[in-house]
């Protein structure tokens, strides 16, 4: 963990005013797993919030320069037998140029797989580039060795990978390192790993090409590795993984609601219609959904409500309605004794008679309010007394017997009621016709006789029907609500767990708007602590690009790193002749590789690398000549701090820096028979084209007609390339554009002519510059010689001698 910036980030927090809680999130996180996890748990702080007011330091570590000193390949890819490269391990520029095919790419790669494992050309190919790994005319054990030299340590370092003879899997390898003269089996002595994904010394011509075509997190992630907020990228993933795993069961209840809804609005059932209806809303009121599924609040209207309705209604039992129909006709034979017509006019009597010795015990004496022909006295109250005492004893029974009558008649009549609404009409179509049955027992059950003899005959030969009519109906009604609760009852149990879940969620939830809100507020702060630290690479590769872009009109103005995650973008800002642009889009692939390269060379060239040492392959390509000589400029400031080792495929780059004079090693790589590489100091290319032909003249086999007509094509290029040199350094050194000393090198067709502009610096006649013999022999012979072969008498060593001193002057510029 690197204390200055978690304390820039306690700063930050601060500074911001965000919620305190939200603060800790952001320092546990930061503070590793340990402290994250027990922060989630208990809320344990590791630290406070508590500002900082050093300013940020350096979180890097001293480490020792380490150089190049030497790269041996035998048996791969291009490289047949054993071939060493030997390198000064100090700054400085080192050129090794070959054609196409010479073998100088193994080099490169040799190093690339040695000390990564891979290479970026076998990135994303199919197996064949990983397979043709082992050279085709080298049938033995295969090999590379890398010597380094560590400032400070005076034994080199060495890494070895070695494969047995007829080994195929280019995996299949030992690899050895020996570090302080201690060997050891692996790569992780060397503590490499991470600075060489960090500060990648190693650029590809593959790679610069798909630096910046890849996509935008590639090229995101290549500059962001370099700037030690790795505290903020795992803090960012803590938080985010902790997001996830509490947002995953709210997505995923989310969807099982969707789900779930859906399923309840397909069932014909007025449970499943009303928790459809709840389970639509996003935010669904839990309670009432759990209430629904559970049974606990009914639905009281729908099919379901109907058929237990149905499923309640009942007939009197045969039995009491067989005993109320006895007691009924026991009344009425008890009754019938009684006589009941003519008891009732005693009864009348007696209570006449009780009246009138009402009013004469309040009113006294009186003539009889009845027939006026008696007297209301006190003997006739005396007599009245008398019989009233004798006709209640006689009328007691008649009275039991009504009394009797009357309530076995209420029971009897209290099982017929009307026709229940329940049977109006069928909720469903299993039940229509138990219902019409029913439908119809009830109704000549409730059309009962007014008599009591016929109605109690009426109850006795109807209540089997009813009983069976609602048995049979009952039965119906309970089958389709088991058959619907058979449906029903799956999507309700999956409703009710969800409901369940629910809750653990609603639980999580302020939590969640807490991380999510810790998520969102890193997010910012890790943007602006890798844009503050990118700035000065900015500043270098504005730097750089300014040497390479030389005519091109586009300028980089700034870059930024935008997004996270998937959207993670660099930002390239740019001008094209002034307007505003995005970079990617207007720039050409020379123009891309040269950006390519200002973004690569800041970040490989760090202070905080262990690395002092830079191979780039063949980043010329697809370069146009201005750009070239760009690189060179570019290229000469850096290797005063750092060993640069550049690979080319043509003369261009080695031109380039013979040009700027700048001191720089230059190799060539030749590849023979048999996949034998050399790699030899490499000579201007005049001085070369003048060794060819002392060869030429040397080899006693060749015939010497051969001879005389290879050797002017042979002293023509040395002259012209003299001639070449010479025009293009003294321009482009005067400020000429490199456009326009192409231009009239080209239109300068003659070698006479090409040879004027390297003496004076125009075309004219060179007349007084022939005077010396060896000039006007020498020119004679590149110029006729060239397309006629030289005479028979030719002394044509001496002849080469001529062309020899001739090169020298132009060379010198002598006049």
């Amino acid at each position: 963990m690197t204390a200055d910036l978690t304390d820039w980030v306690v700063d930050r927090i601060i500074e911001s005013g965000v919620d305190d809680e939200i603060g800790y999130l952001v320092l546990a996180a930061l503070d590793g797993d340990d402290s994250w996890h027990q922060y989630l748990s208990d809320g344990t702080r590791t630290r406070e919030l508590i500002g900082s007011d050093e300013k940020a330091r350096s979180a890097s570590r001293a480490v020792g320069g380490t150089f190049l000193s030497s790269i041996e390949v035998e048996g791969f890819r291009g490289v047949g037998s054993k071939v060493t490269l030997e390198l000064e391990a100090r700054p400085g520029l080192t050129v090794i140029a070959g054609r196409n095919g010479s073998g100088k790419s193994s080099l490169a790669e040799a190093l690339e797989l040695t000390l990564t494992g891979s290479t970026y050309r076998w990135k994303n190919r199919t197996a064949p580039w990983r397979q043709h790994w082992r050279n085709l005319h080298h049938d033995g054990q295969s090999s590379i060795t890398v010597k380094v030299s560590e400032e400070g340590v005076d034994k080199l370092t060495t890494i070895h990978t070695e494969w047995a003879a007829g080994a195929t899997d280019v995996d299949d390898r030992e690899v050895w390192t020996q570090v302080h003269g201690q060997r050891k089996q692996d790569l992780a002595a060397l503590g490499w790993d991470g600075p060489l994904e960090t500060f990648r010394p190693l650029l590809s011509y593959d790679e610069l090409g798909g630096l910046l075509v890849e996509g935008q997190a590639p090229l995101y992630d290549a500059l962001a590795t370099v700037l030690g907020v790795e505290q903020l990228t795992d803090a960012l993933k803590r938080i985010g993984d902790q997001v996830k795993e509490l947002k995953a069961p709210q997505t995923r209840l989310n969807a099982e609601r969707r789900s779930l809804q859906a399923s309840a609005a397909d069932l014909d059932d007025e449970r499943a219609a009303t928790a459809a209806v709840l389970l639509k809303k996003t935010a669904p009121d839990v309670g009432a959904v759990r209430a629904v599924v559970t049974g606990v609040a009914r639905v009281d209207s729908g099919p379901i409500a109907a058929l237990r309705m149905l499923g309640s209604l009942t007939a009197p039992l045969p039995d009491e309605v067989k005993h109320a129909s006895e007691a009924l006709r026991a009344a009425v034979e008890a009754m019938a004794r009684a006589g009941e017509e003519v008891s009732r006019r005693e009864l009348d009597r007696l209570q006449l008679r009780q009246r009138a010795l009402a009013v004469h015990a309040e009113h006294g004496d009186m003539p009889c309010p009845v027939c006026s022909s008696a007297t209301l006295d006190a003997g006739w109250a005396e007599r009245s007394k008398a019989q009233i005492a004798e006709s209640e004893a006689g009328l007691a029974e008649l009275k039991h017997a009504r009394q009797d009558l009357e309530l076995a008649r209420s029971r009897a009549r209290a099982f017929v009621t009307s026709l229940p609404s329940a049977l109006d009409r069928a909720p469903v179509s299993d039940v229509e016709d138990p219902m019409s049955l029913a439908r119809s027992a009830w109704t000549d059950w409730a059309d009962a006789p007014p008599d009591d003899l016929r109605f109690a005959e009426h109850l006795e030969l109807h209540v089997n029907d009813l009983c069976q009519a609602l048995e049979g109906l009952r039965q119906s009604a309970h089958d389709a609500v088991n058959a619907r609760d058979d449906i029903w009852s799956p999507v309700a149990t999956r409703i009710a767990a969800w409901c369940d879940d629910h809750a653990g969620v609603v639980e999580a939830a302020p939590r969640l708007v807490l991380l999510a809100a810790a998520e969102k507020w890193l997010k910012e702060i890790d943007a602006r602590a890798k844009n503050e630290r990118l700035a000065p690479i900015i500043d270098d590769a504005r730097d750089a690009w300014t040497k390479l872009r030389q005519e091109s009109n586009v300028d980089m103005v700034g870059l930024e790193l935008t997004g996270s995650k998937t959207s993670r973008r660099v930002a390239i800002s740019a001008t094209v002749d002034g307007v505003e642009a995005s970079a990617l889009p207007v720039m050409s692939q020379g123009e891309l590789h040269a950006l390519a390269l200002a973004l690569f060379l800041p970040r490989a060239s760090m202070a905080q690398s262990p690395f002092r040492f830079l191979v780039i392959d063949d980043p010329v390509q697809a370069m146009d000549p201005a750009k070239v000589d760009g690189l060179v400029e570019l290229l000469s400031g850096l290797a005063q701090t750092h060993q640069v080792i550049v690979l080319s495929h043509d003369d261009r780059l080695p031109a380039a820096v013979r040009r700027s004079r700048v001191g720089a090693y230059l190799f060539e790589v030749r590849r023979g028979v048999s996949s034998a590489v050399e790699i030899v100091k490499s000579e201007d290319p005049a001085t070369r084209y003048l060794s060819d032909a002392f060869a030429v003249l040397s080899d006693t086999d060749l015939p010497a007609e051969t001879a005389r007509r290879a050797l002017p094509g042979l002293l023509r290029m040395a002259v012209e390339s003299a001639a070449r040199e010479r025009w293009f350094g003294s321009r482009l050194r005067e400020g000429t554009t490199l456009a326009e000393v192409e231009r009239v090198w080209d239109d300068a067709k003659k070698t006479a002519n090409r040879v004027s502009l390297a003496i004076y610096g125009e075309t004219r006649p060179l007349d007084s510059w022939l005077g010396p013999l060896y000039r006007k022999e020498g020119l004679g012979v590149v110029s006729s010689g060239f397309h006629g072969g030289m005479r028979e008498r030719s002394d044509l060593k001496g002849v080469a001698r001529s062309v020899e001193r001739m090169v020298d002057d132009i060379r010198n510029g002598a006049k």
